[in-house]
């Protein structure tokens, strides 16, 4: 469950997955690259932060989806709440989470029951569960990255302010991009565009939670052919604290569907934190709401309602 909020959470990595995932990652061994390396982790090491997120899906000019949301984290208490909105060809849906030291409670936009996941405890005390920080298993990952990024580190690029902030950025066309990440990339862009949207919302039907969350991934177009990435640019904004204050990503995919029609689509994420070790999340109170309880680890199915006295 740990994991599970902390990633809806913790955008800090939104932006960072992206650029990895393309080939393009934003650690490096010059300037810039250990100047964002630096950041990076200084912001990993925050106790709490208020992070605002952002993300759209273009293609040829169109959006076809785009998504916001305003979390608020807390590692020290191990509590998060937030909420997100989608929207996807014209239509619109919301949800509201709390992320409590044993559950987790989900609200959709969509009616006013509140989905309520137990945390389970596999007979272990709380203070036993807690992950584990290995800082050698954290020097390899390091290590490896660092590796495959290889001559790309040339392209992360640093500019420091008079007053101790950092702008940081890497811009790269078709031409800059590797060749084994073109030849890897159609492979992975079928498999996820392939993919069955079993965890999407069926209409009518009440054993679901109501919340498409296979509609990004839906609204894509399946691009068969022809498929490579254009370019790709990311930015980062760092404080003079050293603290990762905004980040931005952007993919450009080329490629062309099953029908032969040409797509050109554009991926944005992007990322603001505040509230420096300052944040507090907010708490929910159940008392005389509609709840339903879910299964441990998944939306789909549950038990019966009842209401929390």
């Amino acid at each position: 469950m740990k994991k599970k909020w902390t990633m809806l959470g913790g955008a800090v990595g939104i932006s960072s997955v992206m650029m990895i995932a393309s080939g393009v990652s934003a650690f490096a061994s010059t300037s810039g690259y250990d100047a964002y390396k630096s950041a990076l982790k200084n912001t990993g090491t925050l106790q709490n932060v208020s992070v605002q997120t952002q993300a759209s899906l273009q293609d040829n000019g169109k959006t076809l989806a785009s998504a916001e949301g305003s979390f608020k984290v807390s590692l020290d208490t191990q509590t998060a709440s937030g909420s997100a909105d989608l929207k996807t060809n014209g239509s619109a849906q919301s949800v509201d989470f709390y992320k409590l030291k044993d559950q987790a409670v989900l609200k959709s936009s969509n009616d006013n029951t509140y989905y309520v996941e137990q945390e389970l405890s596999h007979g272990k005390n709380k203070k036993d569960q807690k992950e584990k920080f290995d800082p050698q298993i954290s020097q390899q990952a390091e290590t490896v990255i660092d590796a495959l990024v290889g001559n790309l580190k040339d392209y992360v690029e640093v500019d420091t302010k008079s007053n101790g902030s950092k702008a940081i950025s890497a811009n790269l066309d078709q031409t800059q991009i590797p060749a084994v990440v073109n030849a890897i990339a159609p492979i992975v862009i079928k498999h996820v565009s392939s993919q069955d949207h079993d965890g999407e919302q069926k209409d009518g039907d009440k054993n679901e939670f109501p919340l498409n969350r296979d509609a990004l991934q839906a609204a894509a177009p399946k691009l068969t052919q022809d498929i490579k990435i254009e370019k790709v640019s990311f930015q980062a904004d760092v404080t003079a604290a050293n603290y990762i204050q905004h980040q931005e990503a952007d993919v450009t995919i080329s490629g062309k569907d099953a029908s032969g029609a040409a797509h050109q689509i554009v991926v944005h994420v992007q990322a603001d934190l505040s509230g420096y070790n300052t944040t507090k999340p907010d708490t929910i109170d159940l008392s005389g709401k509609k709840v339903q309880q879910l299964e441990h680890h998944r939306f789909g199915k549950h038990g019966e309602t009842e209401s929390v006295k």
